[in-house]
């Protein structure tokens, strides 16, 4: 049976990839800091594995993904983030240090933890940015500066996985009906444009990793053969 963690799984589009790889008859392991948040009932599914784990703690993330993968590991999605959508300006240290933390700490740690455990095996690292990072605009907010370092730090380890097996995967959602962004937005999406639900985003993503692709963009012009 091949597997596939997720960090940052419990919750929005983590939640909806773990459904969609059980569908598809993996093995799954998801990890967040509190998996109960959202109150997902996890027990009607014999083959996930649900772990509470801070995906910024290298030492706690590798001691998880090594008891679930049992020495084995086919894909690895780094989907820990944070998400606030406000100018530096208008957020505290507090809240921008838990982004570069959980966006680009998280990200480093899963592409280490899966480098021991794929290289001479193979395996797939896929890690979450933004649609964002394509804009290179003065006002962008420190959310998108640090999806755009996850992009860079994608980029350096697809080249230097390359020759180890490990295909690195950098995936750019658009706008993702996540409670998250519903939380931020009091519930009210009109005015985002092109929203889509996570399981339409997850049916995107699935299907761009299992096809093999550097770069995966999710947004609601993006079509998919079932």
């Amino acid at each position: 049976m091949k597997t596939v963690f997720i960090t940052g799984g419990t919750s929005g589009i983590g939640w909806a990839l773990a459904q969609r790889y059980l569908s598809a008859g993996y093995r799954v392991g998801i990890g967040s800091r509190t998996p109960d948040k959202e109150g997902h009932d996890f027990t009607p599914y014999t083959h996930l594995f649900v772990y509470s784990v801070d995906a910024t703690d290298l030492t706690a993330l590798k001691d998880t993904i090594h008891t679930f993968s049992q020495g084995q590991l086919d894909i690895l999605i780094a989907g820990a983030g944070n998400y606030t959508d406000s100018a530096l300006e208008h957020i505290s240290w507090q809240e921008t240090n838990a982004m570069i933390d959980n966006n680009i700490k998280a990200t480093l740690n899963a592409l280490e933890v899966a480098r021991e455990l794929m290289q001479n095996k193979g395996g797939t690292i896929a890690c979450i940015a933004s649609i964002s990072t394509f804009l290179d605009y003065e006002e962008a907010t420190i959310y998108t500066r640090c999806k755009q370092a996850v992009l860079a730090i994608t980029k350096a380890y697809r080249r230097a996985y390359r020759d180890k097996g490990i295909e690195v995967i950098a995936i750019h959602p658009g706008y993702v009906a996540t409670p998250r962004l519903m939380e931020l937005n009091s519930d009210d999406l009109s005015k985002k444009q092109y929203v889509i639900t996570p399981t339409e985003a997850a049916e995107i993503i699935y299907h761009g990793i299992t096809q093999g692709k550097q770069l995966i963009v999710v947004n609601r012009q993006q079509k998919v053969d079932n």
